[in-house]
């Protein structure tokens, strides 16, 4: 089984230089409009029998007066030609954060990215879901019946970028710095201040439930993830971590309903997150 491993130094724009390991991508093109924008495809596509495919993208550089967009792509797809403008590509942009469906839809999707980010996308073709990874996780849904490429696109002067496909350690894993919240840390020093039976067996319980739920989560076994996080939401109802994962999980099996219940509760502790303002007015959209 063939897997991507690389960028494809055959099967790119003209606008692109490509490192000889094939991971390292600069553009060298105008990047004012759209007509000047270059794509570059992995030197494999993802097999049909992948299950589970993730990738991350370091930029490097964001250049100047243009976008980057990272997503994926159907081999018909032209590579002069902004993703996002065309069909057979789905990506999300650095500079306004949408995810562009072909081109059909834009979806106000998460947070921008820029120099020093490193963005992952995971493809789900078990439940044919896709995420993206900053920090934490958001949501994209599509089908994912067909044969994809993961793509790189730029209009940006000067605009450079690096993949990793597995050849050294993903800077995403189950749990992240972004997911030991602050009532974690407390739960943490109290522990080791008072030293009690009571408070570490609390602590442990916490932390089983977050990383399996997380990683339930991430493979799509969803019904396990909501009961792991169900379970956590019992021993401590506004834990941000479970209210945003249990709401994410519904949302995603189409249980809208719930799916804002969780995340209006969430709301109403981080008013100022962007994420969260804006995956609440799609779900409000979906029910009307």
């Amino acid at each position: 089984m063939d897997l991507p491993t690389a960028w494809n130094i055959n099967d790119k724009s003209d606008y692109l230089n490509v490192n000889s390991d094939g991971l390292r991508v600069h553009y060298t093109g105008p990047g004012r409009v759209p007509k000047e924008a270059a794509i570059i495809r992995t030197n494999n596509p993802i097999p049909t029998q992948c299950r589970l495919f993730y990738f991350e993208v370091d930029i490097i550089n964001k250049g100047q007066d243009g976008v980057i967009g990272i997503g994926f792509c159907k081999q018909t797809v032209n590579l002069n030609m902004m993703p996002g403008l065309r069909d057979n590509l789905w990506v999300y942009h650095d500079d306004c954060g949408y995810f562009f469906d072909g081109a059909r839809t834009t979806v106000v999707y998460g947070p921008s990215y820029t120099t020093g980010d490193t963005i992952g996308c995971c493809l789900n073709f078990k439940n044919n879901a896709v995420f993206y990874t900053k920090n934490g996780v958001n949501l994209v849904l599509r089908d994912l019946k067909d044969i994809f490429y993961p793509c790189i696109e730029f209009t940006l002067q000067g605009g450079s970028v690096e993949g990793n496909f597995g050849h050294r350690q993903f800077k995403y894993t189950a749990m992240t710095d972004d997911d030991i919240d602050e009532d974690l840390k407390k739960k943490w020093i109290e522990t080791l201040t008072l030293y009690n039976d009571e408070l570490i067996n609390d602590l442990t319980k916490s932390l089983e439930l977050k990383y399996r739920g997380k990683i339930y989560f991430t493979i799509g076994r969803y019904k396990q993830a909501l009961e792991d996080l169900t379970k956590l939401l019992e021993l401590e109802p506004n834990n941000a971590f479970a209210l945003r994962y249990r709401g994410e999980t519904y949302y995603l099996l189409g249980k809208y309903k719930e799916s804002l219940r969780d995340l209006l509760k969430l709301y109403k502790l981080y008013t100022n997150d962007v994420w969260i303002s804006n995956i609440r007015k799609q779900i409000i959209w979906k029910i009307k």
